[in-house]
């Protein structure tokens, strides 16, 4: 068994951690479960994870249940029915439908998940007992007199063997596997014993033990750990081996006589990764590396551990520890690489802004007040020497020490035809880098002598260059190659206006093509000029948008035609096809989390990495989706800064920088597999006052039952997932509201008034921008009405209304009521035709012709006063200025009154009617005299012919003439 091949032992203990083999080796990362979170108690007996995923953490005080954000504690309450028989819990195992087994002092407690409530308690006094069980819940406890099995049909615990042989350790020396079966390890022995029942449902008297045996080792077993599935023994010779129950698999590991020696007993055994760890009864780990030929190396000697617990589904290893609380163990699954200055040396603590690298696989750093730091080798070195570059000289990051000069460095960019790069400053040159010389040369002439801040360089030939400055505006520079660049043989400020106002501050440069540049101004928008037609055009994207988005920290080329501009209020996406110029806006509606965008890189995906004031964030073009990492996935920097975003031409690697360093991502790290953890409901919220979700769960628990008055309440949920806190949900009630809710890494929806009805609830979350297929929770909620807001009382409602109403009609039938009824109707009806009869004929008397002109004149006043106007008409015909003024003046009223009067009784205004009456009365004296027409015309008070004729076409369909011929021929 000692010459089994390294690489049968690396597949072997492969299939051991299966899932954990997506986890590159490296050193591991710790987080600490304790008061702080809600832990009842520092000292963690036991640590167990059930079938829905949420962790339980047995204490000397009381019960926790742990869902990655929460810690609920369950102690004993023994005003109720049932409940914990004592709140030191030293073990925690499944039960099976939703239960587990609690395991006191005192005895073992069946426990509810769903009620998270004791169902049952069971007692063992005359003997030491540990319960040990499977994910199908079949159970059994080991004492060191007896074996007993759980019977699910009589409840309870039935005493099956009186064991002949010494068990030794109760925890670590048994195992139940996936069918049910008990494999024990006898203290000092070379076998292993099996327990098999043929059911754990049946009557007792039905239930059939098998007991079998296993040769194991040929020499006395000492000391026995197990973990899923897996056994660690130590034999007498002090050989360390590890044994797989089900592909009956041994393998030689080390002897361990030597560690014992030097580091004192052993608490348990297990493999994690692709290390072998040994927890010591005085305290700390020892890791044991496959790779180093079982090397051991003490870690976290703060620790006193009691137990361990294995979760393969996230490669954590759970320790429950004396006075440290719970504590949580993985191998470091980090995005980025970080690089914090005061690493560096302690007196460099300028933010960093310009960033660039090298062929060589150097990383060139601008600070903000620290000038230029060279870090060669950046990603092979993990001590990061290094050298402070400035114009007064150069330091080692040993030997620096800032002092009252202040060198801010913002722009690194490297020339076209040689190694070198430009350097830009806040000072009255432009500095470049020369390798040949190794130090910061100025460009002697460059800024003509103003001292501004250069954030941006682009060189358009070997001759020109372009400044993209804050103070002085953009320069253009022409260089003198004869002097090596040394000196400048022109400088011009190239002026640009917005509106009458020159625009003097820019924060960067892009160049589209290869004739245009662009500029991001500090709050003016965008700055467009055409090299060849020498051109500026200013677009106001505030204007453009109507948001506050032309203050500019950065702009990032994407394809031929697309660029993003990031800005204090937000990320703008930018299209230029043939001169038109298309802004889009994504900001926090858009689910953009953090709108001050310092920088933008694209990595080989196409996908946009954001710096931001608050976080990271990924962002995806194409889908629109982005997600924030703020302090997640080994992040430690927090607030990022302008000018520093950069991607690496030689390696893809993408950099950001803040106000403490800066971080890279490794474009060939290749990405672990995620894993996605289900998510459950926790809490359920009615009118404010925490309710036990199990009180309303249908029976087949697929929906939450309200009441019409429970309507307003909120729902908890949560994803199980123990690495990664930066979770955001989205969650929607379907049948209430038809839009998901934005994602967000608040983990509770809150409803007010939901009418009755039957919706579904589903909640989805994600750790990625990437993620299109959302782990998703659903359940119905049905909110059931009041008995008499219900369909059937409505209709019965309507019934009984209906009867009644049939009942009432007939009686008043039987009583003759609807013949007097339609009797009363007719002669109402005869009375009322009278009357209108006899105001006709009035009104008809009074008006003669005009009658119908007046269609609603029916009172003796009314009649009165259209006499009248009809009187003062007459009389007045043949003025000119016949008018509504005029009329009313007549009649004593208001213009106001007189037009209203007039239009209610005519349905005309009073203009309308004074033509017709006019032309009505040229009609009638064609036809009745023999004036004249133009007689005729000056008798009505029109003074002009042309108007008259028009007017009485319209009306008559012919001419005054041939109207009086016509007509006086008739007669």
């Amino acid at each position: 068994m000692r010459s089994i091949s390294t690489r049968r032992l690396c597949f072997i203990l492969m299939g051991i951690c299966f899932r954990m083999a997506l986890f590159a080796s490296g050193t591991y990362t710790s987080f600490t479960i304790n008061h702080l979170q809600g832990l009842s108690n520092s000292a963690v007996l036991d640590v167990f994870k059930d079938s829905l995923g949420l962790m339980w953490l047995g204490t000397y005080d009381g019960l926790n249940c742990y869902d990655s954000r929460e810690i609920t504690v369950y102690r004993t309450d023994f005003s109720k029915e049932r409940t914990l028989d004592n709140n030191i819990i030293s073990r925690i195992q499944d039960a099976g439908n939703r239960n587990i087994w609690v395991q006191s002092f005192s005895g073992i407690n069946l426990f509810s998940t769903d009620s998270l409530s004791v169902i049952d308690n069971y007692h063992f006094s005359d003997e030491e007992t540990l319960i040990h069980s499977n994910r199908q819940g079949n159970s059994w406890v080991l004492g060191n007199k007896h074996l007993y099995y759980y019977n699910t049909y009589h409840k309870r615990f039935i005493k099956i063997l009186e064991l002949n042989f010494r068990t030794g350790n109760l925890r670590n020396s048994a195992f139940v596997d996936s069918k049910g079966v008990l494999h024990v390890i006898p203290d000092r022995g070379t076998q292993m014993f099996h327990f098999a029942l043929n059911s754990f449902s049946n009557d007792s008297a039905q239930t059939k033990l098998q007991v079998s045996s296993s040769s194991l080792h040929a020499v006395p077993i000492v000391k026995t750990y197990s973990q899923n599935g897996i056994i660690c023994f130590i034999d007498s010779t002090d050989d360390l081996y590890f044994y797989d129950v089900a592909h009956k698999s041994k393998v030689y590991i080390r002897n361990v006589r030597s560690l014992v020696e030097k580091y004192g007993s052993f608490v348990n055994i297990l493999s994690f990764h692709d290390d072998i760890l040994i927890m010591l009864h005085t305290g700390g780990l020892l890791r044991l590396t496959a790779s180093n030929q079982y090397s051991e190396e003490r870690f976290r000697e703060d620790l006193r551990i009691f137990s361990v617990y294995v979760d393969s589904s996230q490669g954590i290893l759970w320790l429950g520890t004396d006075g440290a609380g719970a504590v949580k163990l993985a191998q470091k699954n980090t995005l980025v690489t970080n690089l914090i200055l005061e690493k560096l040396s302690p007196t460099i603590n300028g933010q960093v802004r310009g960033i660039m690298t090298d062929k060589e696989g150097t990383l060139w750093i601008g600070t903000k007040g620290d000038g230029l730091l060279r870090i060669p080798h950046y990603q092979d070195d993990t001590n990061f020497e290094g050298d402070v570059y400035s114009p007064k000289g150069k330091y080692s990051f040993s030997a620096y020490a800032r002092k009252a000069d202040f060198y801010p460095v913002f722009s690194l960019k490297k020339k076209r035809r040689s190694d070198d790069f430009w350097v830009g400053m806040a000072d009255s040159v432009l500095y470049y880098y020369s390798y040949e010389h190794d130090k910061l040369l100025p460009v002697r002439g460059s800024m003509g002598n103003r001292v501004a801040e250069i954030h941006g360089v682009y060189e358009e030939n070997d001759s020109i260059l372009w400044l993209a400055t804050l103070g002085s505006g953009i320069i253009k520079v022409s260089l003198d190659g004869k002097s090596g660049y040394s000196r400048a043989k022109k400088t011009e400020p190239v002026r640009c206006f917005s509106g009458q106002e020159e625009v003097l501050e820019f924060s960067s440069v892009l160049v589209q093509g290869d004739s245009v540049l662009w500029f991001g101004s500090r709050g003016k928008g965008l700055v467009k000029y055409a090299l060849r037609q020498e051109k500026f055009q200013v677009y106001s994207l505030c204007d453009m948008l109507g948001k506050a988005v032309d203050d500019i920290l950065c702009l990032c080329a994407y394809d031929a035609d697309r660029f993003f501009v990031g800005t204090t209020a937000g990320l703008v996406s930018v299209s230029v096809k043939d001169s038109c110029v298309q802004p889009v806006y994504i900001g926090r509606e858009q689910g953009l989390f953090n709108e001050m965008i310092h920088g933008i890189v694209k990595d080989g995906t196409g996908m946009l990495w954001l710096g931001t004031n608050r976080g990271m964030i990924k962002y995806d073009p194409v889908s629109g989706g982005s997600y924030t990492y703020y302090y997640s996935k080994g992040i430690e920097i927090g607030e990022f800064s302008d000018d520093s975003y950069y991607r690496c031409p030689y390696t893809g690697n993408i950099f950001l920088g803040g106000v403490n360093g800066l971080l890279w991502l490794d474009s060939s790290r290749s990405s672990a597999l995620e894993y996605y953890p289900p998510l459950v409901l926790r809490r359920l919220v009615v009118d404010r006052k925490e309710a036990s979700l199990d009180d309303f769960y249908s029976p087949d628990r697929k929906a939450i039952v309200l009441s019409e008055g429970q309507n307003t309440f909120s729902l908890q949920f949560v994803a199980l997932d123990y690495l990664n806190p930066d979770i955001e949900y989205a969650y929607i009630l379907e049948g209430y509201s038809d839009k998901w809710s934005f994602f967000s890494k608040e983990n509770e929806a809150v409803f007010h008034r939901v009418p009755p009805g039957e919706y579904l609830f589903r909640v989805r979350y994600k750790k990625d921008v990437l993620d299109t297929v959302y782990e998703e929770y659903s359940v119905a909620v049905k909110i059931v009405p009041y008995w008499y807001h219900s369909q059937i009382t409505y209709t019965i409602l309507v019934v009984i209304v209906v009867l009644l109403l049939t009942l009432w009609m007939y009686r008043l039938h039987r009583k003759g009521f609807f013949d007097r009824l339609a009797l009363a109707w007719a002669a109402s009806r005869e009375e009322l035709q009278a009357k209108r009869q006899a105001e006709a004929g009035l009104v008809e008397s009074a008006l003669g012709k005009w009658a119908a002109d007046f269609p609603n004149c029916r009172q003796p006043e009314q009649i009165r006063f259209v006499e009248r106007f009809i009187e003062t008409l007459d009389e007045n015909i043949s003025r000119e200025d016949l008018g509504s003024t005029f009329m009313a003046e007549k009649m004593n009223m208001s213009t106001r009154q007189f037009y209203r009067k007039v239009k209610e009784l005519s349905g005309l205004p009073p203009s309308d009617f004074i033509k017709k009456y006019r032309l009505e009365r040229a009609s009638q004296l064609l036809l009745e005299t023999d004036l004249t027409i133009q007689e005729v015309i000056e008798s009505i008070g029109i003074s002009s012919r042309p108007y008259f004729y028009k007017e009485f076409s319209r009306r008559y369909g012919t001419t005054p003439k041939l109207y009086r011929e016509q007509y006086k021929n008739a007669r």
